[in-house]
């Protein structure tokens, strides 16, 4: 038989194990059983199986786990078990670990000849097939120590969620110790492109890994019921359709649940809460334009410095033609590493000319001085927004080169942001934050998370956004000292004393 039919009959095998159709056998649907086979069905000239990473993104609701922990079971003790394996269960958190965990367990609870067969410590989430010695072990997506895994099987539960990659790069990269390890996740689809989910999902077809996706299309209406049976194969079947119809009504209630239920119900790739910036907002002003047009323009700056080592931004917001130029500068011996870190290609950026590279590993204020200068005279510079928090350094550089900006000071808390935020959202949501197709700026804008306190002041928070944003506030602060227009000091330099 063969190893993806042999899959599906041990599937098949196991007990529904909670509501109405409890004590009965699993019965697969037509798009599970597709991934099935289309994960196991191609094998080599050596008989062994080609696949080793899989993916299945369905939206919620679609009986992902009952799968994930049935193949984890078919690798465990059913029919692709192999002496001392290692299958992990990785997840989110511990509480979403502990959910795949506990299906594991009680398909084996409820089939007698498993539960005779293992050991099951609770306490670790780790289960031992006593014949093979194999371990079945939950992990959760923030684990510190995964290297040395060697995995004979993995699954990867809502991967989309997963703010790092380092667990899921520990266990794809583990899995060259073993001749037949396999790796699959079952997730709804990320919130952007960048995301190493969704670069799975888009990658050019390679006969190692199998993507199976099923979403609406992107602009379908919210009641559209066949774009709803697109990304939901389960409809009507195990997934309640009423319910569902409720669900998509309150979305089309509520702006602010709607970006939720399409990424959540729909399997749409939009952010689905708290971020500032709706990524199709943020789309239809990348208009391409040449800066060369802008020069002698009125605009507004903002400045955000870095620690030595991290990305500096500053903006130049035109209000007039509703434009935004904006430059990021990296330590050039750091790039590697950060692209290592971020999982963005920086050095690809940096090569297309949006990012400028400072000499050393260390960010070089003094070519940023310079360059700001050259700002200066290229444009007509109303006034540059700048936090005082690291500014000294560049300060005293800006004396020292004789250097004259037009700077304004920016406290960066709710009352000075709040102006700032409701501008630049006005401007973005009217199409005159028109930003030239910025690749930096379109990552940085799925990232921007704001709190609100409790009069309504919005102000982005890197501690809470979901990675970097730097040029995006720049442009905030930008629009923030534009719409105040101050009629800002001159810093002159005249040697260690500033007037």
């Amino acid at each position: 038989m063969p190893a993806g039919e042999k899959v599906l009959a041990f599937l098949r095998t196991l007990p529904i194990v909670s509501g109405l159709k409890a004590g009965k056998k699993l019965e697969l649907l037509d798009f599970q059983e597709e991934f099935v086979r289309g994960v196991y069905g191609s094998v080599d000239d050596r008989g062994r199986r080609r696949v080793r990473l899989a993916a299945l993104s369905v939206a919620r609701g679609n009986g992902k786990s009952a799968v994930l922990a049935g193949l984890s079971l078919a690798h465990l003790l059913g029919p692709m078990k192999e002496s001392y394996g290692e299958c992990y269960a990785a997840a989110l958190d511990r509480e979403q670990a502990g959910v795949i965990y506990r299906m594991t367990r009680a398909y084996i609870e409820a089939t007698p000849w498993m539960a005779a067969a293992v050991n099951i410590k609770d306490w670790h989430k780790e289960i031992v097939h006593e014949e093979s010695q194999s371990i079945w072990r939950a992990l959760t997506s923030d684990a510190r120590k995964a290297h040395g895994l060697a995995p004979s099987f993995w699954i990867a539960d809502e991967v989309a969620q997963w703010r790092s990659r380092e667990l899921w790069d520990n266990l794809a990269t583990g899995m060259g110790k073993r001749a037949q390890a396999l790796g699959v996740t079952i997730s709804t689809q990320a919130a952007d492109d960048l995301h190493f989910f969704s670069e799975m999902l888009d990658a050019e077809p390679s006969p190692t890994v199998y993507v199976q996706l099923h979403a609406a299309d992107k602009d379908c209406a919210l009641d559209d019921r066949e774009a709803w049976r697109k990304a939901n194969p389960a409809l009507g079947v195990f997934l309640n359709e009423d319910q569902f119809a409720d669900a998509a009504a309150r979305a089309m209630r509520s702006p602010s649940f709607e970006p939720s239920f399409r990424l959540l119900n729909l399997n749409q790739r939009v952010a689905a809460e708290g971020r500032f910036i709706e990524q199709a907002d943020w789309e239809a002003n990348g208009e391409p334009f040449d800066p060369i047009e802008l020069e002698g323009m009125a605009c507004y700056g903002g400045l955000d410095l870095s620690s030595t080592r991290d990305l500096t931004a500053f903006s130049l917001w035109f209000p007039d033609p509703g434009k935004l130029l904006t430059w990021h500068w990296v330590p050039a011996d750091t790039i590697a590493e950060r692209v290592e870190r971020d999982r963005v290609p920086y050095d690809r950026w940096a090569a297309d000319g949006w990012m400028e590279k400072t000499v050393g590993r260390a960010t070089d204020r003094l070519g940023i001085a310079r360059r700001l200068a050259d700002v200066r005279q290229a444009y007509d510079v109303k006034a540059i927004a700048f936090d005082r928090w690291r500014f000294e350094d560049l300060g005293k550089l800006l004396s020292d080169e004789g250097i004259e900006l037009p700077l304004v000071e920016f406290v960066p808390g709710f009352k000075t942001y709040a102006s700032a935020c409701d501008a630049f959202e006005r401007a973005v949501l009217e199409r005159r934050m028109q930003h030239n197709g910025n690749p930096l700026l379109r990552w940085q804008a799925g990232n921007v998370i704001v709190e609100t306190d409790p009069a309504g002041n919005r102000k982005p928070t890197k501690a809470k956004s979901l990675d970097r944003i730097d040029g995006i506030v720049t442009a905030i602060m930008a629009c923030g000292v534009a719409a105040k227009d101050e009629g800002p000091a001159i810093y002159r330099g005249d040697g260690p004393m500033w007037l």
